[in-house]
């Protein structure tokens, strides 16, 4: 396959996957238009998505053998759609640094898009079960600090003791929740999915993000080596591209997993004092960084991805593939990066990577 093209006809994409339906809605860099209001149907058909240097392209076809037929939203044809509405929507949503549900939905507001189905901006029942190895760590806190050990022992989820076949237990726990949080017991199902959906949202990014460690090593072992090459040494303009690049990614990925251990803390700190006004600022904490988490993520995720696909191992390419790659493909939108993780930073009180 070769790397797709722009301004109409494109070859094929390097994401192999395949284009099945659904799969998209838990992506940090595919955005399915079948969800957003467009008169077009072509362009409902088609979607977003993002590539090595976070530039936005329009899928409007992909097959796992032909490839990928790609373009810019700028260039969308009359063929396509004459609605000056549609175009407009695309470029706003093309725009938008990630496509994850979470900051997804923040972001539509913004833009004045409403979806025509709610679920689509929710995790898919796939993507909820491969988070269960997370919501240990959230729920479980909960159900101690609230029901105490004894009373909640064997169960690992909250929704098990409200969803007690036995009613009258169900009653009690509920007025149990009630008292030793302060909501008001017909505000209890309400608290339960939100705070459901904000530990969800801190798996998701999580899971996102442990999922590019192995790779992101590999990645660090490689530009390091690379370094080391003769051509390399030669050229000040390749030494100063990939020292840059090494650094980035290496902060990058520090400064992410510190936001993630501040997220732990602001759990931990409720947990000690549940109640209305904590849960809130708990949620607004989190809810406030998914546009940074996510757009860092989204980035990391398509460079890290292209990178393994052209270097599946640190064996293939000669030095000058691989640093004509690092400076093509890697190295541009890295100080972008660096600004939103900076952003998203500042936003919960950490001082800014430099």
């Amino acid at each position: 396959m070769t790397k797709a093209g722009y301004g109409g006809m494109a070859g094929a994409s390097r994401d192999n996957s395949i284009f099945t339906k659904g799969k998209e809605q838990d992506a940090l860099d595919k955005l399915s238009l079948s969800m957003i209001p467009l008169s077009s149907s072509a362009l409902r058909n088609a979607r977003l998505i993002k590539n090595a240097r976070m530039e936005t392209t329009v899928e409007l076809m992909h097959d796992p053998v032909a490839g990928s037929l790609q373009m810019r939203p700028d260039d969308i044809s009359d063929n396509l759609t004459n609605s000056t509405r549609d175009r407009a929507i695309i470029r706003a949503l093309a725009a938008l640094n990630s496509y994850d549900v979470y900051s997804l939905r923040g972001s539509l507001k913004r833009i004045g898009v409403e979806v025509e189905d709610e679920k689509k901006l929710d995790l898919t029942d796939d993507m909820k079960l491969t988070l269960h190895q997370y919501m240990m760590a959230f729920t479980r806190p909960l159900v101690d600090r609230i029901f105490g050990y004894e009373q909640a022992h064997g169960h690992e989820d909250i929704n098990l003791l409200l969803n007690d076949p036995d009613i009258a237990r169900v009653r009690d726990n509920l007025r149990i929740m009630s008292e030793k949080t302060g909501i008001p017991l017909e505000e209890i199902p309400r608290f339960l999915a939100s705070y459901s959906d904000v530990f969800l949202s801190v798996a998701y990014y999580r899971h996102s993000f442990e999922s590019l460690g192995d790779e992101i090593e590999r990645f660090m072992v490689w530009i390091g080596e690379l370094q080391q090459s003769r051509d390399v040494k030669s050229s000040p303009r390749m030494v100063n591209a990939c020292r840059n690049t090494e650094d980035i990614v290496y902060k990058l990925t520090n400064s992410v997993r510190e936001r993630m251990s501040r997220f732990n803390k602001a759990f931990h700190m409720f947990w000690s004092d549940i109640n209305r006004d904590s849960f809130e600022q708990l949620r607004k904490q989190v809810e406030e960084n998914h546009d940074g988490m996510g757009a860092v993520l989204c980035g990391l995720l398509v460079k890290i991805r292209n990178w393994s696909y052209e270097f599946p191992d640190n064996t293939v390419g000669s030095p000058a593939k691989r640093v004509t790659f690092v400076m093509t493909e890697i190295e541009p939108g890295l100080d972008k990066l660096k600004m939103f993780e900076n952003e998203a930073r500042k936003a919960i009180g950490l001082p800014p990577i430099t």
